[in-house]
């Protein structure tokens, strides 16, 4: 028998006659565990496995299409082949619940028995710092993960360091290689980690979906940024992990703090301290002003109180005063008017005089003898004399 010659196109063709010329292919229901899904257009593109087996699907109009990586689904539809790439595809016109996937309910199980045992309690995570100088980043040294990093690193603060760990992120020997880049950082003075990849499938995140990488998160010392995957997709390493970012440059945001806005944020800082200060210091000024002012008043009114006490008191220190001097002045006349009149003197005016004898007053003819020399003194003058006689009366 003659082998028949056919172009790439001609068999693509025939194949395709033959699937749609297939009258039950055309409407009919196929179940399996979504994976690799995305929208594109408005349109779902994912494939529906089982174990050993795989089948590219499309869903046209998705906007109100909620199912997502590890449902199981029945979708109902008909077979496409198309020629031009030769790819079969599942038409899908109705998508349906069909329990859950095989390794979701897995993934269920261990996430919540690990979460039993406290490994992802809200109280254990520790603090992301805020201003990290070193980051460590275990991830796939090629790709657009690092390079997001990298780029995201560069604009925000080129003085920040950034040590990689190149590690697998897919495949059977990701999972120890991602645990050896934690245990390396473990041992360095990097600030912060963070463990990402991109985006795939269910079955491509499963490194990231282990006990033993959860466990080795929760033993490690270092804070820990786990981004892996697209923004819906959520792995057991971001639960067990002290913050989830939901993709790799958003982890890079949080690490690395934006050296510019920080200075600016620390002048803005400086000057509102400046200026709340030169307010207080101002209202303090105002304040120890008034005070001043109203312990002036205060010292003018005890002054002036003072000076009206003084005055009064000083005028009746005064008025008693002269009182006391007319008294005494009264007081004086009366005696000067006595000594007045018990002045020798005065007495000497009348007729009398004074005797006396060695310089000693005569008031007996007792004490002077007959021929004694004596002094009389008179109102206006004293005559010296010699005793002739004496008669004791």
């Amino acid at each position: 028998m003659e082998t028949i010659k056919l172009n790439i196109t001609q068999l693509n063709t025939i194949i395709k006659r033959i699937i749609d010329a297939e009258e039950f292919l055309r409407v009919i229901s196929v179940y399996g565990e979504v994976t690799n899904f995305k929208i594109s257009a408005g349109n779902a593109y994912f494939d529906i496995k089982e174990e050993g087996a795989s089948l590219s699907c499309i869903f046209f109009g998705a906007s109100n299409l909620t199912i997502k990586n590890g449902d199981m689904v029945l979708l109902t539809g008909r077979l496409n082949y198309y020629v031009k790439t030769g790819k079969l595809s599942f038409i899908a016109s109705k998508v349906e619940e069909y329990g859950l996937g095989e390794l979701y309910k897995q993934f269920l199980l261990l996430k919540e028995r690990l979460g039993a045992e406290g490994l992802f309690d809200e109280e254990i995570k520790k603090e992301i710092p805020r201003f990290a100088k070193k980051v460590g980043v275990v991830t796939s040294e090629t790709g657009a993960v690092i390079r997001d990093i990298v780029h995201v690193a560069k604009k925000k603060n080129k003085y920040t360091d950034i040590i990689v760990y190149p590690a697998r992120v897919q495949g059977e020997k990701a999972e120890d290689e991602i645990i050896a880049g934690l245990n390396y950082f473990e041992n360095t003075d990097v600030d912060v980690v963070i463990i990402a990849r991109g985006g795939g499938s269910f079955e491509d995140l499963a490194p990231f979906n282990t006990e033993k990488l959860v466990r080795a998160i929760y033993a490690c010392k270092k804070p820990i940024i786990s981004a892996v995957g697209h923004e819906t997709d959520f792995s057991l390493s971001d639960f067990a992990s002290d913050m989830r970012a939901p993709t790799p440059s958003v982890a890079a945001e949080i690490a690395f703090f934006d050296y510019e806005q920080t200075l600016q944020d620390l002048n803005d800082v400086i000057k509102k301290n400046i200026e709340d200060s030169s307010l207080i210091i101002s209202s303090k000024q105002e304040k120890i002003k008034a005070q001043d002012e109203q312990i002036l008043n205060q010292i003018q009114n005890i002054i002036g109180n003072n000076y009206l006490l003084t005055k009064s008191a000083m005028s009746q220190v005064l008025s008693n005063y002269t009182l006391n001097i007319e008294k005494q002045k009264s007081n004086l006349n009366k005696l000067t008017a006595v000594i007045e009149k018990s002045n020798p003197m005065n007495i000497l005016k009348s007729g009398y005089s004074i005797t006396e004898k060695d310089g000693k007053r005569i008031n007996s003819i007792k004490n002077i003898d007959v021929g004694d020399n004596v002094k009389i003194t008179l109102t206006d003058g004293s005559i010296d004399a010699i005793v002739k006689s004496k008669e004791k009366k």
